[in-house]
Protein backbone atom coordinates (compact mmCIF):
# COMPACT_ATOMS: atom_id res chain seq x y z
CA UNK A 1 0.00 0.00 0.00
CA UNK A 2 1.21 3.41 -1.12
CA UNK A 3 1.98 5.89 1.84
CA UNK A 4 -0.68 8.30 0.36
CA UNK A 5 -3.21 5.09 0.66
CA UNK A 6 -2.54 4.98 4.06
CA UNK A 7 -2.74 8.17 5.16
CA UNK A 8 -6.24 8.78 3.16
CA UNK A 9 -7.11 5.52 5.37
CA UNK A 10 -5.65 6.44 8.76
CA UNK A 11 -7.59 9.77 8.38
CA UNK A 12 -10.83 7.81 7.13
CA UNK A 13 -10.35 5.51 10.14
CA UNK A 14 -9.84 8.59 12.24
CA UNK A 15 -12.87 10.65 11.28
CA UNK A 16 -14.76 7.64 11.19
CA UNK A 17 -14.11 7.06 15.24
CA UNK A 18 -15.03 10.53 15.50
CA UNK A 19 -18.14 10.33 14.28
CA UNK A 20 -19.04 7.14 16.11
CA UNK A 21 -18.05 8.98 19.42
CA UNK A 22 -19.85 11.60 18.70
CA UNK A 23 -23.32 9.19 17.65
CA UNK A 24 -22.49 7.15 21.03
CA UNK A 25 -22.25 10.73 23.52
CA UNK A 26 -26.04 11.84 21.49
CA UNK A 27 -27.56 8.55 22.58
CA UNK A 28 -25.98 8.76 25.90
CA UNK A 29 -27.77 12.21 26.04
CA UNK A 30 -31.10 11.33 24.87
CA UNK A 31 -30.59 8.33 27.19
CA UNK A 32 -30.31 10.26 30.53
CA UNK A 33 -32.61 12.84 29.07
CA UNK A 34 -35.53 10.13 28.97
CA UNK A 35 -34.59 8.80 32.34
CA UNK A 36 -34.61 12.43 33.86
CA UNK A 37 -38.45 12.65 32.50
CA UNK A 38 -39.55 9.38 33.47
CA UNK A 39 -38.03 10.35 37.24
CA UNK A 40 -39.40 13.76 37.49
CA UNK A 41 -43.29 12.36 36.46
CA UNK A 42 -42.24 9.90 39.18
CA UNK A 43 -41.65 11.81 42.12
CA UNK A 44 -44.89 14.41 40.95
CA UNK A 45 -46.93 11.42 41.20
CA UNK A 46 -45.66 10.32 44.31
CA UNK A 47 -45.63 13.32 45.94
CA UNK A 48 -49.18 14.22 44.85
CA UNK A 49 -50.53 10.81 46.45
CA UNK A 50 -49.36 12.07 49.61
CA UNK A 51 -49.31 15.70 49.95
CA UNK A 52 -52.99 17.71 49.83
CA UNK A 53 -52.62 20.25 46.91
CA UNK A 54 -52.20 23.63 47.87
CA UNK A 55 -55.50 24.39 44.95
CA UNK A 56 -57.85 21.66 43.79
CA UNK A 57 -59.17 24.00 41.00
CA UNK A 58 -57.80 20.70 38.73
CA UNK A 59 -61.41 19.31 40.08
CA UNK A 60 -62.95 21.80 38.09
CA UNK A 61 -61.01 22.25 35.12
CA UNK A 62 -61.23 18.22 34.00
CA UNK A 63 -64.86 16.77 35.60
CA UNK A 64 -65.06 14.18 36.82
CA UNK A 65 -61.54 12.84 37.69
CA UNK A 66 -62.61 9.71 39.35
CA UNK A 67 -64.84 8.75 36.37
CA UNK A 68 -63.84 6.07 33.40
CA UNK A 69 -64.96 5.55 30.23
CA UNK A 70 -66.42 2.48 29.70
CA UNK A 71 -64.87 1.17 26.47
CA UNK A 72 -62.13 -1.44 26.60
CA UNK A 73 -59.59 -2.09 29.55
CA UNK A 74 -56.75 -0.73 28.02
CA UNK A 75 -58.73 2.42 27.32
CA UNK A 76 -59.69 2.52 30.85
CA UNK A 77 -56.64 1.70 32.02
CA UNK A 78 -55.24 4.84 29.80
CA UNK A 79 -57.83 7.39 31.07
CA UNK A 80 -56.81 6.33 34.31
CA UNK A 81 -53.14 7.19 33.71
CA UNK A 82 -53.96 10.19 31.91
CA UNK A 83 -55.83 11.78 35.24
CA UNK A 84 -53.09 11.01 37.37
CA UNK A 85 -50.68 12.46 34.55
CA UNK A 86 -53.27 15.72 34.47
CA UNK A 87 -53.35 16.04 38.43
CA UNK A 88 -49.47 16.70 38.16
CA UNK A 89 -49.21 18.35 35.13
CA UNK A 90 -51.98 20.84 34.89
CA UNK A 91 -50.67 23.33 37.21
CA UNK A 92 -50.18 27.45 36.95
CA UNK A 93 -50.18 28.14 33.43
CA UNK A 94 -50.50 25.10 31.98
CA UNK A 95 -54.66 25.99 32.27
CA UNK A 96 -54.49 28.32 30.16
CA UNK A 97 -53.15 26.52 27.52
CA UNK A 98 -55.12 23.35 27.86
CA UNK A 99 -58.28 26.17 27.37
CA UNK A 100 -56.76 28.00 24.49
CA UNK A 101 -56.19 24.70 23.17
CA UNK A 102 -59.53 23.45 23.74
CA UNK A 103 -61.58 27.01 23.03
CA UNK A 104 -59.45 29.34 21.65
CA UNK A 105 -58.51 32.49 22.67
CA UNK A 106 -61.56 33.44 24.77
CA UNK A 107 -60.08 36.06 27.53
CA UNK A 108 -58.06 38.84 26.84
CA UNK A 109 -55.47 37.86 29.88
CA UNK A 110 -55.06 34.59 27.82
CA UNK A 111 -52.81 36.58 25.23
CA UNK A 112 -50.20 36.61 27.27
CA UNK A 113 -49.70 32.80 26.22
CA UNK A 114 -48.71 32.15 22.88
CA UNK A 115 -50.08 29.86 20.12
CA UNK A 116 -47.48 27.21 19.56
CA UNK A 117 -48.23 24.63 21.52
CA UNK A 118 -51.68 24.66 22.13
CA UNK A 119 -51.93 24.74 18.15
CA UNK A 120 -49.75 21.88 17.70
CA UNK A 121 -51.54 19.81 20.55
CA UNK A 122 -55.08 20.58 18.87
CA UNK A 123 -53.14 18.76 15.75
CA UNK A 124 -52.12 15.76 17.21
CA UNK A 125 -55.54 15.30 18.98
CA UNK A 126 -57.09 15.98 16.04
CA UNK A 127 -55.38 13.18 14.18
CA UNK A 128 -52.69 10.63 16.06
CA UNK A 129 -54.63 10.76 19.10
CA UNK A 130 -58.24 11.37 17.69
CA UNK A 131 -59.15 7.95 18.82
CA UNK A 132 -57.60 8.66 22.06
CA UNK A 133 -59.66 11.45 22.41
CA UNK A 134 -63.45 10.13 21.51
CA UNK A 135 -62.32 7.55 24.64
CA UNK A 136 -61.08 9.37 27.33
CA UNK A 137 -62.10 13.19 26.34
CA UNK A 138 -60.66 15.97 24.50
CA UNK A 139 -59.69 17.40 27.75
CA UNK A 140 -57.54 14.82 28.88
CA UNK A 141 -56.20 14.56 25.14
CA UNK A 142 -55.23 17.32 25.31
CA UNK A 143 -52.98 17.39 28.09
CA UNK A 144 -51.37 13.96 26.88
CA UNK A 145 -51.20 15.68 23.98
CA UNK A 146 -49.45 18.64 25.40
CA UNK A 147 -47.20 16.33 27.40
CA UNK A 148 -46.09 14.59 24.94
CA UNK A 149 -45.05 17.18 23.19
CA UNK A 150 -43.13 18.99 26.03
CA UNK A 151 -41.16 15.88 26.94
CA UNK A 152 -40.69 15.14 23.47
CA UNK A 153 -38.98 18.91 22.54
CA UNK A 154 -37.15 18.35 25.71
CA UNK A 155 -35.33 15.16 24.82
CA UNK A 156 -34.91 16.58 21.19
CA UNK A 157 -33.18 19.94 22.61
CA UNK A 158 -31.06 18.08 25.08
CA UNK A 159 -29.41 16.73 21.68
CA UNK A 160 -29.07 19.51 19.92
CA UNK A 161 -27.83 21.69 22.41
CA UNK A 162 -24.81 19.05 22.87
CA UNK A 163 -24.44 19.39 19.14
CA UNK A 164 -24.25 23.16 19.01
CA UNK A 165 -21.65 22.65 21.95
CA UNK A 166 -19.38 20.98 19.95
CA UNK A 167 -19.43 23.17 17.18
CA UNK A 168 -19.25 26.43 19.23
CA UNK A 169 -17.14 25.01 22.08
CA UNK A 170 -14.90 23.27 20.10
CA UNK A 171 -14.61 20.39 22.68
CA UNK A 172 -17.10 17.41 22.90
CA UNK A 173 -16.56 16.70 26.62
CA UNK A 174 -17.76 19.93 27.55
CA UNK A 175 -20.61 20.02 25.20
CA UNK A 176 -21.73 16.52 26.50
CA UNK A 177 -21.11 17.64 30.36
CA UNK A 178 -23.39 20.94 29.45
CA UNK A 179 -26.38 18.74 28.08
CA UNK A 180 -26.20 16.52 31.03
CA UNK A 181 -26.54 19.63 32.96
CA UNK A 182 -29.61 20.97 30.91
CA UNK A 183 -30.74 17.52 31.61
CA UNK A 184 -30.54 18.27 35.22
CA UNK A 185 -31.91 22.00 34.61
CA UNK A 186 -33.42 23.55 37.92
CA UNK A 187 -36.18 24.13 35.62
CA UNK A 188 -37.01 20.54 35.91
CA UNK A 189 -40.51 19.83 36.05
CA UNK A 190 -41.84 23.07 34.03
CA UNK A 191 -39.65 20.83 30.90
CA UNK A 192 -42.42 18.15 31.30
CA UNK A 193 -45.32 20.16 31.74
CA UNK A 194 -47.51 21.73 29.34
CA UNK A 195 -45.16 24.66 29.23
CA UNK A 196 -43.45 26.25 26.41
CA UNK A 197 -40.04 25.65 28.08
CA UNK A 198 -38.57 22.17 26.09
CA UNK A 199 -40.50 23.27 22.56
CA UNK A 200 -39.08 27.17 22.60
CA UNK A 201 -35.57 25.50 24.12
CA UNK A 202 -35.89 23.47 20.68
CA UNK A 203 -36.51 25.97 18.87
CA UNK A 204 -34.03 27.94 19.45
CA UNK A 205 -31.19 25.46 20.14
CA UNK A 206 -31.51 24.42 16.31
CA UNK A 207 -31.88 27.75 14.77
CA UNK A 208 -28.28 28.55 16.69
CA UNK A 209 -26.78 25.41 15.58
CA UNK A 210 -27.96 26.02 11.72
CA UNK A 211 -26.53 29.48 12.34
CA UNK A 212 -23.42 27.95 13.16
CA UNK A 213 -23.18 26.35 9.65
CA UNK A 214 -24.21 29.91 8.16
CA UNK A 215 -27.80 28.38 7.26
CA UNK A 216 -29.23 31.66 8.08
CA UNK A 217 -32.66 31.53 6.34
CA UNK A 218 -33.66 28.47 7.79
CA UNK A 219 -32.40 29.44 11.41
CA UNK A 220 -34.76 32.78 10.99
CA UNK A 221 -37.53 30.21 10.01
CA UNK A 222 -37.30 28.24 13.55
CA UNK A 223 -36.64 31.59 15.17
CA UNK A 224 -40.04 32.89 13.82
CA UNK A 225 -41.45 29.98 15.08
CA UNK A 226 -40.32 30.75 18.31
CA UNK A 227 -41.99 34.08 18.22
CA UNK A 228 -45.25 31.89 18.39
CA UNK A 229 -43.99 30.37 21.36
CA UNK A 230 -42.62 32.60 23.93
CA UNK A 231 -41.85 36.79 23.49
CA UNK A 232 -38.41 36.66 23.48
CA UNK A 233 -37.78 34.51 20.67
CA UNK A 234 -37.45 37.44 18.14
CA UNK A 235 -34.00 38.78 20.16
CA UNK A 236 -32.22 35.43 18.91
CA UNK A 237 -32.01 36.97 15.95
CA UNK A 238 -28.75 39.87 16.89
CA UNK A 239 -26.41 36.32 15.96
CA UNK A 240 -27.79 37.47 12.29
CA UNK A 241 -26.47 40.91 13.06
CA UNK A 242 -23.20 39.63 14.92
CA UNK A 243 -22.50 36.91 12.11
CA UNK A 244 -23.30 39.09 9.04
CA UNK A 245 -22.29 42.77 10.50
CA UNK A 246 -20.39 42.75 13.83
CA UNK A 247 -17.80 39.79 14.13
CA UNK A 248 -14.23 39.97 12.68
CA UNK A 249 -13.99 37.85 10.55
CA UNK A 250 -17.15 39.01 8.47
CA UNK A 251 -14.79 42.46 8.04
CA UNK A 252 -11.96 40.66 6.13
CA UNK A 253 -13.31 40.39 2.62
CA UNK A 254 -14.16 44.38 2.48
CA UNK A 255 -10.16 45.06 4.83
CA UNK A 256 -7.92 43.06 2.39
CA UNK A 257 -7.64 43.00 -1.33
CA UNK A 258 -6.96 46.14 -2.04
CA UNK A 259 -7.65 45.09 -6.03
CA UNK A 260 -11.30 45.24 -4.92
CA UNK A 261 -12.73 48.52 -5.79
CA UNK A 262 -14.62 50.79 -2.80
CA UNK A 263 -17.92 50.41 -4.38
CA UNK A 264 -17.90 46.62 -4.94
CA UNK A 265 -16.86 46.81 -0.90
CA UNK A 266 -19.91 49.31 -0.48
CA UNK A 267 -22.18 46.83 -1.96
CA UNK A 268 -21.08 43.95 -0.33
CA UNK A 269 -21.86 45.63 3.13
CA UNK A 270 -25.10 47.19 1.86
CA UNK A 271 -26.57 43.71 0.42
CA UNK A 272 -25.20 42.15 4.01
CA UNK A 273 -27.23 45.01 5.67
CA UNK A 274 -30.27 44.22 3.84
CA UNK A 275 -30.10 40.43 3.81
CA UNK A 276 -29.87 40.92 7.44
CA UNK A 277 -32.78 42.90 7.71
CA UNK A 278 -34.70 40.14 6.14
CA UNK A 279 -33.55 37.73 8.30
CA UNK A 280 -34.48 39.91 11.57
CA UNK A 281 -38.00 40.48 10.23
CA UNK A 282 -38.31 36.62 9.12
CA UNK A 283 -37.55 35.76 12.98
CA UNK A 284 -40.05 38.33 14.36
CA UNK A 285 -42.37 37.32 11.95
CA UNK A 286 -43.74 34.62 14.64
CA UNK A 287 -44.76 37.41 17.09
CA UNK A 288 -46.19 39.85 15.01
CA UNK A 289 -48.57 37.73 13.43
CA UNK A 290 -49.69 36.39 17.18
CA UNK A 291 -49.75 40.60 17.80
CA UNK A 292 -51.92 41.17 14.94
CA UNK A 293 -54.07 38.39 15.54
CA UNK A 294 -54.46 39.83 19.44
CA UNK A 295 -55.20 43.09 17.73
CA UNK A 296 -58.38 41.63 15.53
CA UNK A 297 -59.59 39.72 17.40
CA UNK A 298 -59.89 42.24 21.10
CA UNK A 299 -60.44 45.80 19.28
CA UNK A 300 -63.10 44.61 16.39
CA UNK A 301 -65.72 43.94 20.21
CA UNK A 302 -64.24 47.49 21.26
CA UNK A 303 -66.40 49.27 18.11
CA UNK A 304 -68.52 52.32 18.97
CA UNK A 305 -66.65 52.01 22.87
CA UNK A 306 -65.93 56.29 24.32
CA UNK A 307 -62.11 56.89 23.87
CA UNK A 308 -61.40 56.59 27.86
CA UNK A 309 -62.77 52.75 27.35
CA UNK A 310 -60.43 51.91 24.43
CA UNK A 311 -57.90 49.83 25.11
CA UNK A 312 -54.27 51.80 24.44
CA UNK A 313 -53.49 48.78 21.89
CA UNK A 314 -55.85 49.35 19.56
CA UNK A 315 -55.58 53.46 19.87
CA UNK A 316 -51.28 53.46 20.04
CA UNK A 317 -49.69 51.50 16.95
CA UNK A 318 -46.48 51.41 19.32
CA UNK A 319 -48.48 49.63 22.26
CA UNK A 320 -48.66 45.91 22.12
CA UNK A 321 -50.88 43.42 23.19
CA UNK A 322 -48.45 40.75 25.24
CA UNK A 323 -46.92 44.19 27.00
CA UNK A 324 -50.87 45.63 28.15
CA UNK A 325 -52.20 41.95 29.22
CA UNK A 326 -48.41 41.49 31.05
CA UNK A 327 -48.85 44.76 32.90
CA UNK A 328 -52.72 44.60 33.62
CA UNK A 329 -52.93 41.43 34.73
CA UNK A 330 -49.60 40.35 36.13
CA UNK A 331 -48.08 43.67 37.39
CA UNK A 332 -45.05 43.15 34.86
CA UNK A 333 -42.99 46.29 34.35
CA UNK A 334 -39.57 47.81 35.05
CA UNK A 335 -38.90 47.96 39.10
CA UNK A 336 -42.13 46.80 39.89
CA UNK A 337 -40.81 43.52 41.63
CA UNK A 338 -38.83 45.51 43.63
CA UNK A 339 -41.07 45.48 47.11
CA UNK A 340 -40.67 43.78 50.65
CA UNK A 341 -43.05 41.24 49.94
CA UNK A 342 -41.53 39.98 47.01
CA UNK A 343 -38.14 39.51 48.80
CA UNK A 344 -39.07 35.65 49.21
CA UNK A 345 -39.46 34.94 45.46
CA UNK A 346 -35.55 37.11 44.96
CA UNK A 347 -34.07 35.01 47.47
CA UNK A 348 -35.64 31.71 45.51
CA UNK A 349 -34.12 33.61 42.19
CA UNK A 350 -30.97 34.45 43.61
CA UNK A 351 -29.16 31.47 42.80
CA UNK A 352 -29.52 31.51 39.15
CA UNK A 353 -28.50 35.53 39.30
CA UNK A 354 -25.22 34.65 41.03
CA UNK A 355 -24.89 31.55 38.91
CA UNK A 356 -25.26 34.20 35.97
CA UNK A 357 -23.06 36.64 37.32
CA UNK A 358 -20.39 34.59 37.81
CA UNK A 359 -20.73 32.48 34.27
CA UNK A 360 -20.31 36.64 32.73
CA UNK A 361 -17.54 37.71 34.45
CA UNK A 362 -15.57 34.52 34.63
CA UNK A 363 -15.65 34.65 30.44
CA UNK A 364 -15.26 38.55 30.47
CA UNK A 365 -12.52 38.68 33.51
CA UNK A 366 -10.24 36.66 31.34
CA UNK A 367 -9.81 38.57 28.17
CA UNK A 368 -11.58 41.94 29.42
CA UNK A 369 -9.99 43.60 25.78
CA UNK A 370 -11.89 41.02 23.87
CA UNK A 371 -15.10 41.73 25.53
CA UNK A 372 -15.77 45.18 25.70
CA UNK A 373 -14.62 45.80 22.16
CA UNK A 374 -17.27 43.21 20.87
CA UNK A 375 -14.11 40.92 19.72
CA UNK A 376 -12.21 42.90 17.36
CA UNK A 377 -9.64 43.63 19.92
CA UNK A 378 -7.57 41.20 21.56
CA UNK A 379 -5.16 40.40 24.51
CA UNK A 380 -1.84 39.39 24.19
CA UNK A 381 -2.10 35.41 25.29
CA UNK A 382 -0.47 33.81 28.82
CA UNK A 383 2.08 31.71 27.61
CA UNK A 384 0.81 27.66 28.22
CA UNK A 385 2.32 24.51 28.35
CA UNK A 386 3.14 22.95 24.93
CA UNK A 387 0.38 19.73 25.87
CA UNK A 388 -2.82 19.97 28.27
CA UNK A 389 -4.98 17.51 29.66
CA UNK A 390 -8.11 17.16 28.09
CA UNK A 391 -9.72 18.48 31.47
CA UNK A 392 -7.93 21.56 31.06
CA UNK A 393 -8.82 21.55 27.36
CA UNK A 394 -12.35 21.48 28.05
CA UNK A 395 -11.90 24.18 30.61
CA UNK A 396 -10.49 26.34 27.90
CA UNK A 397 -13.27 25.72 25.30
CA UNK A 398 -15.72 27.91 27.87
CA UNK A 399 -13.67 30.81 26.91
CA UNK A 400 -13.85 30.09 23.01
CA UNK A 401 -14.44 34.09 21.29
CA UNK A 402 -17.50 32.07 19.65
CA UNK A 403 -18.91 32.20 22.48
CA UNK A 404 -19.48 36.39 22.66
CA UNK A 405 -22.60 36.91 21.49
CA UNK A 406 -23.94 34.50 23.86
CA UNK A 407 -22.58 35.65 26.77
CA UNK A 408 -23.84 39.25 25.34
CA UNK A 409 -27.64 37.33 25.22
CA UNK A 410 -27.54 36.70 28.56
CA UNK A 411 -26.50 39.62 29.85
CA UNK A 412 -29.23 41.31 27.87
CA UNK A 413 -31.59 38.63 29.44
CA UNK A 414 -30.37 38.73 32.93
CA UNK A 415 -30.71 42.30 33.16
CA UNK A 416 -34.58 41.80 31.78
CA UNK A 417 -34.85 39.21 33.91
CA UNK A 418 -33.81 41.25 37.33
CA UNK A 419 -35.56 44.33 36.62
CA UNK A 420 -38.74 43.70 34.51
CA UNK A 421 -39.95 40.33 34.93
CA UNK A 422 -41.64 37.96 38.11
CA UNK A 423 -38.06 37.20 39.15
CA UNK A 424 -38.35 34.12 40.73
CA UNK A 425 -39.57 32.64 37.09
CA UNK A 426 -35.64 32.92 36.13
CA UNK A 427 -34.61 29.39 36.20
CA UNK A 428 -37.24 28.70 33.15
CA UNK A 429 -36.57 31.89 31.15
CA UNK A 430 -32.92 31.06 31.00
CA UNK A 431 -33.97 27.40 30.19
CA UNK A 432 -33.13 28.60 26.49
CA UNK A 433 -30.00 30.09 27.02
CA UNK A 434 -27.11 27.66 26.05
CA UNK A 435 -24.45 30.01 28.34
CA UNK A 436 -25.85 28.74 31.06
CA UNK A 437 -25.69 25.32 30.78
CA UNK A 438 -22.21 25.78 29.30
CA UNK A 439 -20.94 27.76 32.06
CA UNK A 440 -22.36 25.13 34.54
CA UNK A 441 -20.69 22.37 32.90
CA UNK A 442 -17.65 24.68 32.92
CA UNK A 443 -17.64 24.40 36.57
CA UNK A 444 -18.35 21.34 36.65
CA UNK A 445 -15.71 19.58 33.91
CA UNK A 446 -12.97 21.64 34.53
CA UNK A 447 -9.91 20.46 36.88
CA UNK A 448 -6.68 21.94 37.80
CA UNK A 449 -3.46 20.53 38.55
CA UNK A 450 -2.10 23.76 39.85
CA UNK A 451 -2.45 23.53 43.70
CA UNK A 452 -4.77 22.08 46.44
CA UNK A 453 -6.34 25.06 47.41
CA UNK A 454 -7.66 25.54 43.65
CA UNK A 455 -8.74 22.27 43.25
CA UNK A 456 -10.54 22.22 46.85
CA UNK A 457 -12.46 25.52 45.72
CA UNK A 458 -13.14 23.56 42.16
CA UNK A 459 -14.75 20.74 44.07
CA UNK A 460 -16.72 23.14 46.01
CA UNK A 461 -17.83 24.97 43.34
CA UNK A 462 -19.17 21.36 41.48
CA UNK A 463 -20.30 20.41 44.18
CA UNK A 464 -22.66 23.51 43.99
CA UNK A 465 -23.55 24.01 40.88
CA UNK A 466 -24.58 19.96 40.60
CA UNK A 467 -26.49 20.42 44.24
CA UNK A 468 -28.65 23.73 42.86
CA UNK A 469 -29.48 21.87 39.47
CA UNK A 470 -30.45 18.71 41.01
CA UNK A 471 -31.66 19.60 44.07
CA UNK A 472 -33.53 22.79 42.94
CA UNK A 473 -35.41 20.76 40.35
CA UNK A 474 -36.53 18.02 42.71
CA UNK A 475 -38.19 20.26 44.73
CA UNK A 476 -39.41 22.23 42.22
CA UNK A 477 -41.03 18.88 40.71
CA UNK A 478 -42.83 18.11 44.04
CA UNK A 479 -44.19 21.86 44.99
CA UNK A 480 -45.23 22.14 41.34
CA UNK A 481 -47.01 19.12 41.06
CA UNK A 482 -48.95 20.30 44.29
CA UNK A 483 -49.79 23.47 43.14
CA UNK A 484 -47.61 25.04 45.55
CA UNK A 485 -45.84 28.32 44.68
CA UNK A 486 -42.93 29.41 42.88
CA UNK A 487 -44.28 29.16 39.18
Amino acid sequence: MSLDKRASALVSRAASSASSYVENQIWAVVKYAVLSRIVSLALGAVSNAFVEDYDSSLSVFIRPIGKVSQGSLAFVIFERLAQGLAKIIVRWDAFYFVHIADAGYVYEQEHAFFPLLPLLMRVLVATVLSPVASAIGRKLALVVAGVLISNTAFVLAAATLYKLGCRSLGSNRLAYVSALMFVIAPSNMFMSAVYTESLFALLVFTAMLLITYERYLLAALFLGASGLCRSNGPIYAGFFLWNLLVRTEAWVPLTTGQSVSWWRKAGTLLSRGLYSLILVSVSSAGFVAFEIFGRRELCRHLTGVSATEQRLYCTDKLSTVYGFVQNKYWDVGFLRYYSLEQMPNFLLASPMILLSVAGLWTFAARNPVQFVSLGWLQQRPKKTEATVSPAVAASEAFFSRELLPHMYLWAVLLLVAATSMHVQVITRFFSGLPAVFWFAGHAVASSSPSSSLVDANRRWMQWAVVGYFVGYGLVGAVLFSNFFPPA
